[in-house]
């Protein structure tokens, strides 16, 4: 699921008493072209929501585009259905570049044997996993190394403040997006988008993802304890 902004929803209608979409320019999740989805107006309506669907104008395929409704608003969520925008990582990871073919498929056993309840093979998997990881970064400098080790001596061998740091060049002054945050030039809609992606990420990589493995080691000290 990808969220809608706003500024991506070109036209509008009613359904009832909420002001819904009627239609959205957005990249397609099947080309990846920008096109101008014609919403259909047959609503499958729930409690919580609507679903309708449009076709791509470029790859004629179907999309499906989620509206979540709430108490007391008039202007609802809008998301469009898109598989590869999912949090779930065994859908994510065949997307990054350079990340290791094997690792990709240790992974995606470890996904799949742990859905079939079969514990000890998911924890065999996961090692391998973690292993490749490890690999991944510390090459030959792994071998003989117990995990401990390796973990240990990770963050001599990885630049976790790259991703950040790269950004500072964007964020130059007198640059262009500089101009688009200080309102000097005009933002389109897909510049919105990526902008909205990148508040999204920097939450995630700087806030989120280290409190979540933060909690998880405490989760699973405690079960060791």
């Amino acid at each position: 699921m990808r969220r809608i902004f706003p500024g991506s929803i070109t036209a509008y209608s009613q359904f009832g008493h909420l002001k819904v979409p009627k239609s959205i320019k957005n990249i397609c999740p099947d080309c990846k072209e920008k096109v101008e989805f014609v919403l259909k107006s047959t609503y499958q309506s729930s409690k919580h929501g609507l679903m309708t669907e449009s076709a791509c104008p470029s790859c004629k395929q179907s999309v499906p585009f989620i509206i979540i409704t709430k108490d007391k608003e008039t202007q609802p969520d809008v998301y469009i259905y898109d598989p590869h925008s999912t949090t779930n990582p065994s859908s994510q990871i065949e997307h990054i570049p350079k990340i290791p073919e094997e690792l990709v498929r240790a992974y995606k056993s470890a996904v799949s044997v742990h859905h079939s309840k079969e514990n000890a093979a998911t924890a065999v998997l996961a090692k391998r996993v973690i292993e490749n990881v490890l690999k991944n970064f510390l090459g030959e400098k792994a071998k003989g190394l117990t995990l401990d080790q390796q973990f240990e001596i990770l963050p001599d061998h990885i630049n976790l403040v790259k991703p950040v740091s790269s950004l500072s060049p964007l964020m130059a002054s007198g640059g262009g997006l500089y101009k688009m945050l200080e309102l000097e030039t005009e933002m389109d809609d897909e510049m919105t988008e990526l902008i909205m992606d990148l508040l999204e990420d920097l939450i995630q990589y700087l806030f989120v993802l280290p409190g979540k493995i933060e909690m998880t080691r405490e989760q699973i000290e405690k079960k060791l304890n």
